[in-house]
């Protein structure tokens, strides 16, 4: 007597979802930081210790030659400094640069943030 097999057909993009699924690193979520964009000599000096010194702080300021080489932060609205790394500062430099804003920097970033730290991947004036 003859015995059948029977198989199951499986289309290859099936098994290669499922193969793709099972090894890909774990991608974290997109964080989101909304607050007043701030040069780091300022966020963490004296001009950040109220909400209303920070909502002062002008497109002035943000260009000097020191507080652009000390980088760029978010300053949250209760004070907390998120740092912006290095492709963040180079779009905030970009964004201070390319608007006629003179103050009320309130800005959202998106990235992926890791401690104190976002690694920006847009940002945008509110």
């Amino acid at each position: 007597m003859k015995k059948k097999m029977m198989t199951l057909a499986v289309p290859a993009g099936v098994v290669l979802l499922a193969f793709l699924a099972l090894t890909a690193p774990h991608v974290a979520a997109a964080d989101t930081v909304n607050g007043t964009l701030m040069d780091m000599a300022c966020a963490t000096g004296r001009d950040a210790t109220s909400a209303d010194s920070v909502a002062k702080h002008d497109k002035t300021c943000l260009l000097m030659d020191g507080c652009v080489a000390s980088g760029y932060a978010v300053v949250t609205s209760d004070l907390q400094v998120v740092k912006l790394d290095a492709t963040g500062n180079d779009a905030a430099l970009k964004l201070i640069k390319a608007t006629d804003r003179v103050n009320d920097w309130k800005v959202t970033v998106v990235g992926t943030r890791s401690g104190d730290t976002i690694a920006v991947s847009s940002l945008s004036l509110r």
